[in-house]
């Protein structure tokens, strides 16, 4: 009776332990693998293909296939400095040609800012867009601007997703003069620019 309990005690705590190494790894393990173009990081497929990398994508709702294009992420402005939630920024520039996008904001665990809007991010069809190349500019910040604008209400921190949805993106990844930059416009008191 003894050993059967030292038996059931031992699996429950083998089971216990591997569920938490298991969710500390997919939350602060990171992989050798991300190249960068400018201030915008990609991955490769051999970081694709770990599991742990694939459980960080579906945790934090993203990650796209090798047929389905591309997912660029951004945690630094133009300057390499770190993204602020309490700062505000501008995504300016083009956008890769012929290819759907997305743009989302959110916090570094992939949750989405909290705004009367309903807004965290832009896409191809209704972002505005200027000039023969299509640029963009899109504000991000605490404070309403014009145009187009997402509030950072309730994030921490603060990540650029840049989706780019096109076959032929997943072998031929865009250059940096295909890309929009993000400059800082500033911070609020409680940050610092």
């Amino acid at each position: 009776m003894l050993a059967t309990l030292r038996f059931i005690l031992v699996m429950l705590a083998g089971i216990f332990l591997g569920l938490v190494s298991a969710w500390w790894a997919v939350g602060n393990l990171r992989f050798e693998g991300t190249r960068s173009i400018g201030q915008w990081s990609v991955q490769n497929d051999a970081v694709k293909a770990n599991p742990y990398e694939a459980a960080r994508a579906v945790r934090r709702g993203g990650g796209l296939g090798p047929s389905e294009g591309i997912e660029l992420i951004t945690e630094v402005s133009a300057d390499n400095k770190p993204l602020k939630a309490a700062c505000a920024y501008l995504v300016a520039g083009p956008m890769p040609q012929g290819v759907l996008w997305t743009l989302t904001v959110s916090d570094r665990d992939g949750h989405l800012p909290r705004n009367p809007a309903g807004r965290f991010g832009f896409t191809a069809l209704d972002a505005m867009t200027f000039g023969p190349a299509r640029q963009v500019r899109i504000s991000i910040g605490r404070d309403v601007r014009p145009g187009d604008f997402i509030a950072t209400t309730g994030l921490s921190s603060l990540r650029l997703t840049l989706r780019l949805y096109s076959p032929t993106l997943a072998t031929r990844v865009p250059g940096l003069e295909q890309l929009p930059t993000i400059t800082s416009l500033g911070c609020d008191e409680g940050g610092s620019s």
